[in-house]
């Protein structure tokens, strides 16, 4: 008999997830964790990061007040906004402590676990055996093979916390969704900070209008942005040499372009896991090998912590599931929202208005509502966001008959709104029930009703990538 039905490899959000689930089925369960359970997302990355954004969305407040009929004298300690970000860390990872998962009945065995074979694994000498493994290995920050990079002592997301000191000048490498935040989160709290993005436009998988938003914010508060620079060297400043032959120079350096799947030296071979370019590959059931299963960062396109958290759940199911198909549950990613929390937070679910385009033709039909009309927005002096809807083709009698196929938010409130739209496309409601649903009068998500009434008083807006 094995010491285990399942053992979970990784305690990150992914990890707890499949445990936990397996263990409400009342399974044998074991965590193999080699540093902390909670992982990235609880010590440095999601909860780190929007404790830091907090407060320095206080400090940008409170520095606005002129604008609202007051005034505030505003020093920041950033010592003390550090260890205030370390508070709220102590504070969330009590909910996933080694007691805590005790009192759950799941085994948390401590140590770097590697596969031996199908159905066992050693955690730092010892061996245990399972009849199933869930991976939830999780992923790590990537490092570009830049000239000189390995030779300078450089931030990522996980030493940026430990900071005591603020930087004077920050250079943030990366205009993706953790540059950008963490580029607009130091600037307020009083550094100096430069973005540099090879690509053309920050957050590329966004709409070309919140990009353009979201530079125009930073901008205005005092963030340098270089877009389309690639860097080709660092030396020691650091200093940025960039392939038209400039530079940018700072006093430190964050490395902010993305994560890597974390699957090296862990055996996965040899329980029959295929690996593509570190990436586990799984069926749509999100099985990797027979008696593997895989979730979370380590497999998933879309590394967030709700889709580990879906994943890991899903994965820990399928693994105790019948062998026919309609007794397992198919991983589908086409309706899964995502937030960039800068100010304003930008919000997606579904597909873009190009991308829409390219699967349905020029018939699709695209609203956007702009803050600036909106009397929340207006209220609340902030103006800059939107909500865009992109909708299948199909309207009769006037009626907008098609379902909705995206949805972008741009706002204060930009993160919450974005759920209506989600339960929109996967119920499969029609876009024109958004237009009849009541909404409340003055909120936020009162934009989202009025970007599809246009869709039944204007008619579809040709769409701008078709015309172009």
């Amino acid at each position: 008999m094995a010491d285990y039905d399942l053992v979970v490899i990784g305690a990150g959000a992914t990890g707890l997830a499949a445990a936990r689930s397996a263990r409400r089925a009342d399974r044998r369960v074991a965590l193999v964790e080699a540093a902390r359970p909670g992982g990235d997302c609880t010590h440095y990355g999601c909860v780190p990061s929007k404790a830091l954004l907090e407060t320095a969305r206080r400090v940008q407040a409170a520095r606005s007040g002129p604008s609202y009929g007051f005034t505030a004298d505003v020093t920041v300690d950033f010592p003390a906004v550090m260890e205030r970000v370390q508070a709220v860390i102590a504070d969330i990872e009590q909910d996933e402590s080694p007691g805590t998962l005790a009192k759950e009945g799941i085994d948390l065995l401590a140590g770097w676990g590697v596969l031996t074979g199908p159905t066992a694994v050693e955690v730092d000498g010892r061996r245990v055996t399972t009849e199933r493994f869930v991976v939830a290995s999780g992923s790590r920050a990537a490092v570009p093979p830049i000239e000189g990079l390995d030779a300078v002592a450089y931030l990522d997301n996980k030493n940026v916390f430990d900071l005591r000191t603020l930087p004077e000048h920050l250079l943030v490498l990366g205009g993706g969704p953790i540059g950008v935040e963490l580029a607009q989160a130091f600037r307020r709290l009083g550094a100096q900070v430069t973005v540099v993005e090879a690509l053309p436009t920050l957050v590329s998988r966004e709409e070309p209008e919140a990009q353009l938003v979201l530079r125009t914010v930073l901008e205005r508060e005092g963030v340098a942005v270089r877009t389309g620079a690639k860097v080709v060297r660092v030396e020691a400043g650091p200093v940025l040499h960039l392939d038209d032959g400039s530079t940018a120079s700072g006093s430190h350096l964050l490395v902010a372009i993305g994560r890597t799947p974390s699957t090296d030296g862990i055996g996965l071979e040899t329980a029959g896991v295929t690996l593509e370019r570190r990436r586990v590959v799984t069926d749509a059931y999100l099985q990797a090998a027979d008696t593997v299963w895989a979730a979370g960062d380590c497999t998933s396109r879309l590394q967030f912590t709700h889709v580990g958290d879906e994943q890991g759940r899903l994965a820990a199911r399928n693994a105790f599931a019948g062998p026919l198909p309609w007794q397992r549950g198919k991983w589908d990613d086409a309706v899964v929202p995502w937030v960039t929390f800068t100010e304003p937070e930008i919000a997606h679910v579904g597909l873009t208005e190009r991308e829409a385009v390219a699967q349905h033709g020029a018939g699709v039909m695209v609203s956007t509502f702009w803050d600036r009309d909106g009397d929340r927005a207006r209220t609340a002096g902030e103006t800059d966001g939107f909500v865009k809807l992109v909708a299948a083709p199909g309207k009769v009698g006037g009626l907008a008959l098609g379902k909705l196929l995206g949805m972008t938010a741009v706002g204060p409130m930009a993160g919450e709104m974005i759920a209506e739209g989600a339960l929109c496309m996967r119920a499969g409601t029609l876009v024109g029930r958004l237009a009849q649903t009541i909404h409340a009068y003055p909120t936020w998500s009162l934009s989202t009703r009025r970007a599809a009434a246009q869709l039944f008083d204007f008619g579809p807006e040709p769409a701008r990538s078709a015309r172009a």
